[in-house]
C-alpha cells in the first residue's frame, strides 16, 4: 500500500474517489512509479497520441487529489509531464457539461513544447532553500499573511535548473543565451559562498546537486504550505510555489504562475502548473533616463493581501503537471525504463559520480 496516496487527503473525499485511486494503482502501477510515470510522459510528449492525453490528465488529477502535502527541501530533479492551454471559455463550456472548449482542446502549447523541448532536459529541476525572514519580507513586499506563515522548517526560496540541450537545433541552441539575461539566470553555484537570490546555500544540498546536470539557475519563487487556489480542489493543503511577487522580479509569463505540489511516493512529488487568467502583470520597465526610479508595472501587479477574494479574482487554471524527484533517487530517475534522456552526459555533473563512465 502506498503511504502517500489516500482519498482522505482530499477535502470532501468520496467513495468514488477512493475507488478511482484503487483502480488506478492496480491497473497502472504494477511497476514502480518511476517506470509508469516515465511511460505516461512519453505519451504526453507525443503529438501523435493526443487522443490519450485527456485520460492521462484525468489520472494525474486523481493522484494529485489523493497526494500528501509535504515540504520540499534541497535539490530535486524535474520533468514536465504534460502542458495544457488556459481555457478562457471554461465557465461557459462547463455550464454545457463539457470539460474544455474547442479552442483549448487544440492544445497548441503542448504541441509546440513537444516538438521543441519536451525530451531535451532544458529544464532539469529546482532547488528549495531556507531563507532569512528579512529576505522573505523583501521578496513578498511584507505581505501580512505570508510573513505570518514564516517557518524555518517549511518556508523556502527556490530556483530552477537549466541545461543545454543535446545536439541542439537553432531554436534549442539559442534558448539558454536568450533566457539567461531575460530571467536573470546565474551560473551553477560551486560553493556555499556563491551569491545567488537570497537563499541559504547549504553544503549538504550542494552535494546532492552533483547528481543533477545543469549549468544555469534562476527564475525564483517563494515556497510554503498553503491551500490550493483551484476551486475544484476544495482548498486541499498543498506545498505552494509563488513566482508572482513583484519583489522576485518575475518576467511574463511567470507573473501569472503558481505551482502546487503533493507527495505521491518515496522521493516523488507531483506538481501542477497554475496560471492566472485575469488581473496579472505583463512585466515591468525602467523609466528611460531615470534608472533609479521605481519600475513601471505593465498590467496589474500581484497584491493578494489587498483583496480577500484574490484567488477567485485571478481566475486560476490548471495548465499541466510536472514531477519533482529527490536527487537521492537519481539512479531510478535516469533508468532506461524511466527518464533516460535526463541522464548526465559526458563532461556533465553526475556522469562519473553515478558510474556512467564505466
Amino acid at each position: 500500500m502506498n503511504a502517500y496516496l489516500n482519498s482522505r487527503n482530499f477535502p470532501g473525499h468520496t467513495d468514488e474517489l477512493a475507488s478511482q485511486l484503487n483502480g488506478l494503482l492496480e491497473a497502472d502501477f504494477s511497476d514502480n512509479f518511476f517506470i509508469t510515470l516515465g511511460r505516461w510522459q512519453q505519451i504526453l510528449a507525443d503529438n501523435r497520441k493526443k487522443e490519450l492525453w485527456s485520460g492521462l490528465h484525468d489520472k494525474l488529477s486523481i493522484l494529485f487529489k489523493c497526494g500528501s502535502p509535504a515540504v520540499l527541501d534541497g535539490p530535486m530533479i524535474g520533468i514536465p509531464l504534460g502542458i495544457r492551454n488556459s481555457d478562457y471559455c471554461s465557465d461557459t463550456v462547463r455550464s454545457l457539461g463539457q470539460k474544455r472548449s474547442h479552442s483549448a482542446s487544440i492544445e497548441w502549447l503542448a504541441r509546440a513544447w513537444n516538438i521543441t523541448f519536451a525530451d531535451t532536459g532544458l529544464w532539469m529541476g529546482k532547488a528549495f532553500e531556507p531563507l532569512p525572514i528579512e529576505v522573505l519580507a523583501q521578496k513578498c513586499g511584507n505581505d501580512e499573511r505570508t510573513m505570518a506563515a514564516y517557518n524555518t522548517q517549511t518556508t523556502r526560496i527556490g530556483r530552477n535548473f537549466f541545461r543545454e540541450p543535446p545536439d541542439p537545433n537553432f531554436l534549442q541552441e539559442i534558448s539558454i543565451p536568450v533566457i539567461t539575461p531575460l530571467w536573470d539566470l546565474k551560473d551553477r553555484p560551486m560553493s556555499t559562498d556563491a551569491q545567488l537570490f537570497g537563499g541559504l546555500l547549504i553544503r549538504e544540498n550542494l552535494k546532492k546537486e552533483i547528481h543533477i546536470p545543469y549549468s544555469k539557475t534562476g527564475s525564483i519563487y517563494l515556497g510554503d504550505f498553503g491551500k490550493s487556489v483551484l476551486k475544484a480542489l476544495n482548498q486541499k493543503k498543498v506545498y505552494q510555489l509563488n513566482y508572482r511577487w513583484p519583489g522576485l522580479n518575475p518576467v511574463f509569463p511567470m507573473t501569472r504562475l503558481l505551482d502546487e505540489l503533493v507527495q505521491i511516493d518515496d522521493g516523488i512529488y507531483l506538481g501542477q502548473l497554475i496560471y492566472a487568467t485575469r488581473h496579472y502583470s505583463l512585466g515591468s520597465l525602467n523609466i528611460p533616463l531615470f534608472p533609479d526610479l521605481p519600475k513601471i508595472q505593465i498590467g496589474e501587479p500581484y497584491q493578494p493581501g489587498r483583496d480577500p477574494g484574490a484567488d477567485e479574482k485571478y481566475g486560476y487554471q490548471n495548465n499541466g503537471y510536472f514531477l519533482m524527484m529527490d536527487s537521492s533517487f537519481a539512479g531510478q530517475v535516469y533508468a532506461d525504463d524511466a527518464f533516460p534522456w535526463l541522464r548526465p552526459r559526458p563532461g556533465e555533473s553526475g556522469y562519473s559520480e553515478l558510474g556512467y563512465d564505466r
